[in-house]
């Protein structure tokens, strides 16, 4: 297999913007291509999105599409936010080793999931059996209620329990997903079979501020006691706080003492199930905001529903810390193709919408250190709400999945 096909373009006229993109995908080739085409938009050609879809099949009747409306949208080494644009690539996989999927809680993993005389549809399904999904690739409404439940529960639905993607759309309500044809959906996007090879990692984009804990007693979206003592306390003595402040009921004296500049992108908890199994890192921690303290009954305030026994950290985002992550799990993939012997066909990376510019500094920041360091591969990806990876929601990270393929041996 070669090197999947890949392009991006930035246009106010979503026709030309989507022939720029053809263009750089190879639109008349001298063999019909055939694959698994992915496809972000921007928000502002969210509407375009089924344009855009019509327009890609006519040009490339052997591909089967995917792809979603994004607050942002990336390819390799650059990233669009704030203006129309659109990024894709075609992954040339072997016949029948995916199935594209769409609907309520994942609805047609498993089928055909097609609509009648949808040829490109039928391209990589046909060979399928169900019970072949081994790993997919998704794209969920953020506003679907139970969102959580849906996810571990699709996660079940493969073999091996392995999801990658992210919470898709922008600003408006509803989110625009593209699932062989314009649907709307609560997950949609694609499933692979064994013969896809993958490899894919979690980044952070947070340090810890200090230790772990262990939630001793909460209610509702309220942690009120660590290790046993009140939240609070805990907090602020992981903050470095004075120990006269810490026991004051005064919130502005408080709020003073904190350390203004190691908050200066906000306080977040690390939250991760006792069940999990220790060693893994900081990556196992799915990050949520701090929302506020409450000094008189020392309890803390955090969005998310946290669970008696579960390990919590406190954390910043960093934009150094979230430099060396990126990096640490490039390094970590390159080893990993080196040792086994294998190469890049392409790659999808999500990063949550806290990231990008905001975290890194410059406009395509993010992306250039993923190239620089596992150089040029077609890379296509958006910034989510929320990234998906195994059978989790996290926030504040980022999820790199390469494509791979055995390496092919050299001249004798």
């Amino acid at each position: 297999m070669q090197a999947f096909r890949h392009g991006h373009a930035a246009d106010p006229n979503w026709r030309t913007a989507a022939e720029s993109l053809i263009a750089q995908l190879g639109a008349a080739p001298a063999e019909p291509v055939r694959g698994l085409g992915i496809v972000y938009v921007t928000e502002r050609l969210a509407e375009r999105l089924g344009d855009i879809a019509t327009l890609l099949r006519e040009r490339f009747p052997g591909v089967d599409w995917i792809g979603a409306s994004a607050h942002g949208v990336c390819a390799a080494g650059a990233e669009y936010a704030g203006e129309a644009a659109l990024a894709a690539m075609i992954c040339e996989l072997p016949a029948g080793s995916w199935r594209v999927f769409g609907g309520p809680d994942g609805a047609g993993l498993g089928d055909a999931a097609r609509e009648p005389g949808d040829v490109a549809h039928d391209a990589g399904a046909v060979a399928r059996e169900p019970g072949d999904d081994f790993t997919a690739l998704v794209h969920a409404e953020p506003t679907a209620p139970d969102l959580a439940t849906a996810v571990s529960g699709l996660a079940a639905r493969v073999d091996t329990g392995f999801l990658f993607g992210g919470l898709v759309g922008g600003s408006q309500p509803d989110s625009a997903q593209l699932a062989g044809h314009p649907v709307r959906a609560t997950i949609s996007g694609a499933t692979f079979g064994a013969s896809v090879r993958l490899l894919s990692r979690v980044t952070q984009g947070c340090a810890p501020l200090a230790r772990e804990h262990v939630i001793s007693q909460c209610s509702s979206h309220y942690i009120e006691r660590l290790d046993g003592q009140p939240a609070l306390d805990v907090l602020l003595e992981d903050l470095g706080v004075a120990a006269e402040v810490r026991e004051s009921r005064d919130g502005d004296e408080i709020l003073r003492a904190l350390p203004a500049e190691r908050l200066s992108n906000g306080l977040m908890v690390g939250l991760a199930p006792a069940s999990r199994d220790r060693g893994i890192g900081f990556v196992d921690y799915t990050v949520r905001n701090v929302l506020g303290i409450d000094p008189r009954n020392r309890l803390l305030a955090i969005a998310a529903t946290p669970r008696p026994g579960d390990r919590a950290v406190f954390c910043t985002r960093d934009r150094r810390a979230a430099r060396a992550d990126l990096i640490r799990i490039c390094t970590e993939l390159r080893e990993e193709l080196e040792l086994e012997s294998l190469r890049m066909l392409g790659a999808h990376y999500v990063s949550c919408v806290a990231r990008g510019e905001h975290l890194f500094g410059a406009p395509g920041a993010e992306l250039a250190i993923v190239a620089h360091n596992l150089g040029d591969v077609p890379l296509v990806g958006f910034f989510a709400n929320g990234e998906i990876a195994r059978d989790r929601i996290y926030g504040y990270t980022g999820v790199l999945t390469l494509f791979v393929a055995p390496r092919e041996p050299g001249p004798a």
